[in-house]
C-alpha cells in the first residue's frame, strides 16, 4: 500500500506555488535537476500527470489542483501538530485534572495552584471536590490525572504514594487564652467551646477517641464534616478546633487563627493515587512537583 510522504506534499506545494522548476528548487533548497526528479517521482506516486509545460511555465492540471486542496489541509494540520508539540514542551498549553478531598481545598491546593499558575498561566487546572470512594473510582477510570486522599487504598489498577505525613493540630483565634501555649493538651480544651468533625467520619472518630482516652468530653460542641467551615467558625471566635493540618497549611500567611501542636498526636497524611495504565502528563507531573514543594514548607514558621 502506497503511503504519502512529507516530501511529496512539499514538492507538490512548491510547484503549485511557483509554477517553475527553478523557483521550486529554491523553495525546496535543492538543485534544479533534483527538483525535476522530485516532480517526476511525485507524478509516478500519484499515477497521473500533474503539470503541463506552457511557455516555459508549469501549469497544474485539474487533478493537481484537487490533490493540492487536500494537501494544503494536511500541511495546516501538520503545522498545528508541530506548534502544539512545542507548546506542550514549553508548558504554554495543556491541562491538569485533579480529584481531591475537600480538606485539601482550604489551603494546600490553592497554594499549589497559585505557585503553578504563576509559572504556567497557559495550563488549565481543574479541581473537583469528591469523597474518597469517588476519587478512587474516577481516577481508576482515567477521569482524573491523579487524586489526593488522606489514606490511599491499594487497588490493582492504581498506584499510590504518600506525599506527606502530619497530624491533627489545634487552631484558635490569635487572642485566645490558649494561644500562649506551644503545645495544647487534651486537658487544655476540656472546658473550651469546641468545633469538630462528627463521629461518623474518620477524623471525628479519631478525635473523640483520643479525647476519651484522656478522659476529656468536650462541651458546647459545634460540628461539621467540612474543614473549611470548621476553620471559619474558629476564625469567628466560636471556639477551638482540632483539624487536619493540611487544611490550615497557609495559616502562617494570615492572622485570623493560630496553629498549635496537639497531644496526644493524631496522625494524618496526604496521599496521591493515579492510574497504572496511564502515565502523568508533563503538566500533571509538574503540578505534582509544585505540590511537593508546597508540602516541604514549614506551615508553622
Amino acid at each position: 500500500m502506497r503511503r504519502i510522504k512529507l516530501r511529496h506534499l512539499d514538492t507538490l506545494a512548491a510547484f503549485m506555488k511557483t509554477g517553475s522548476v527553478t523557483e521550486a528548487a529554491l523553495v525546496l533548497h535543492t538543485t534544479q535537476p533534483n527538483a525535476s526528479k522530485s516532480l517526476k517521482q511525485l507524478e509516478e506516486f500519484a499515477g497521473i500527470k500533474l503539470f503541463e509545460r506552457s511557455a516555459g511555465r508549469l501549469r497544474p492540471t485539474p487533478e493537481a489542483e484537487l490533490l493540492f486542496s487536500h494537501a494544503a489541509r494536511l500541511m495546516d494540520e501538520l503545522t498545528v501538530f508541530e506548534n502544539l508539540s512545542l507548546d506542550l514542551t514549553a508548558m504554554t498549553q495543556g491541562y491538569v485534572n485533579i480529584g481531591i478531598l475537600s480538606a485539601f481545598s482550604t489551603a494546600l491546593i490553592p497554594m499549589a495552584i497559585e505557585s503553578f499558575n504563576n509559572q504556567y498561566p497557559g495550563i488549565q487546572v481543574q479541581v473537583d471536590l469528591l469523597d474518597s470512594d469517588k476519587i478512587h473510582s474516577y481516577v481508576s477510570r482515567g477521569n482524573y490525572d491523579f487524586g489526593l486522599v488522606h489514606h490511599p487504598e491499594h487497588e490493582s489498577d492504581l498506584m499510590t504514594q504518600t506525599l506527606k505525613t502530619s497530624s491533627m493540630v489545634c487552631i484558635m483565634p490569635p487572642d485566645h487564652m490558649l494561644a500562649q501555649h506551644r503545645i495544647i493538651l487534651a486537658s487544655d480544651i476540656a472546658d473550651q467551646p469546641f468545633v469538630t468533625y462528627p463521629r461518623s467520619v474518620p477524623f471525628g472518630a479519631a478525635i473523640f477517641r483520643a479525647l476519651s482516652d484522656e478522659g476529656v468530653r468536650p462541651s458546647n460542641t459545634l460540628i461539621s464534616n467540612q474543614s473549611q467551615l470548621i476553620r471559619r467558625l474558629v476564625e469567628r471566635g466560636r471556639g477551638v478546633a482540632l483539624v487536619d493540618q493540611f487544611s490550615v497549611w497557609d495559616a502562617n500567611e494570615l492572622d485570623h487563627i493560630v496553629v498549635r501542636q496537639f497531644e496526644p498526636r493524631i496522625p494524618v497524611s496526604v496521599g496521591m493515587i493515579l492510574p497504572k495504565r496511564r502515565p502523568l502528563s508533563l503538566a500533571a507531573q509538574t503540578f505534582v512537583n509544585t505540590l511537593k514543594g508546597v508540602l516541604q514548607q514549614d506551615p508553622t514558621s
